[in-house]
């Protein structure tokens, strides 16, 4: 875990040497609008990793999440509220008619990086931590009828990862991969660490 956020940080430290750079090697790329607070949303699928993928299946992702960009080379602040749900495989849930999911609602706060512009084309890094309310549901068919077990926790988690913004007008569209792992109870079913690559695309105001 210390390992992960280390080098996160450390990227995002290297990555504040690299608009100069970039600046000279493009002298005439568009500087894009400055905006001291802005709101992006998105969505797309998480793909489990590591031991997670032989428990979930890929899920689908939401995300909401506040820039507030102090300018002057600094990094910018991301806020994010994020929603995952996964669908537990079949072959872990010990039969043909029972069903599992896990939902998480997340919130992380860290920093984003943009790297340099090029036209309307901007890429950036993005690394924070948070807390992640993990909650499983179980649902097992029997002859009487189907029971139902629930469980939620509250986890720390990390995340990271890189993307691309496209000015269009006012607004900005985006696509970004990072690397999440929450850290939880191994169980019966659950894995020690649920690790996904959340993928997704939206849009900034």
């Amino acid at each position: 875990m210390r390992t992960q956020l280390t080098c996160a940080l450390a990227a995002l430290a290297l990555a504040a040497f690299v608009p100069t750079r970039a600046e000279a090697q493009f002298p005439n790329a568009q500087q894009p609008e400055h905006h001291l607070i802005r709101v992006g949303f998105g969505g797309g699928a998480s793909v489990p990793t590591s031991h997670a993928g032989d428990v979930l299946k890929t899920g689908v992702n939401g995300q909401g999440y506040l820039l507030i960009d102090p300018g002057m080379g600094f990094p910018t602040i991301r806020l994010n509220l994020g929603y995952t749900r996964f669908n537990f495989k079949n072959d872990v849930l010990g039969g043909v008619n029972n069903t599992g999911q896990s939902d998480i609602l997340s919130g992380v706060g860290g920093l984003t990086m943009p790297l340099f512009s090029l036209g309307p084309i901007r890429p950036y890094i993005t690394a924070g931590v948070g807390a992640f309310n993990v909650k499983d549901e179980l649902e097992a068919a029997e002859a009487a009828g189907s029971t139902t077990a629930t469980t939620s926790k509250l986890r720390f988690g990390v995340d990271g990862g890189a993307g691309l913004t496209l000015k269009l007008g006012r607004l900005q569209a985006f696509a970004e991969g990072r690397v999440q792992n929450v850290y939880t109870d191994q169980g019966a079913i659950n894995p020690k660490n649920i690790q996904s690559i959340p993928v997704t695309f939206g849009i900034i105001f």
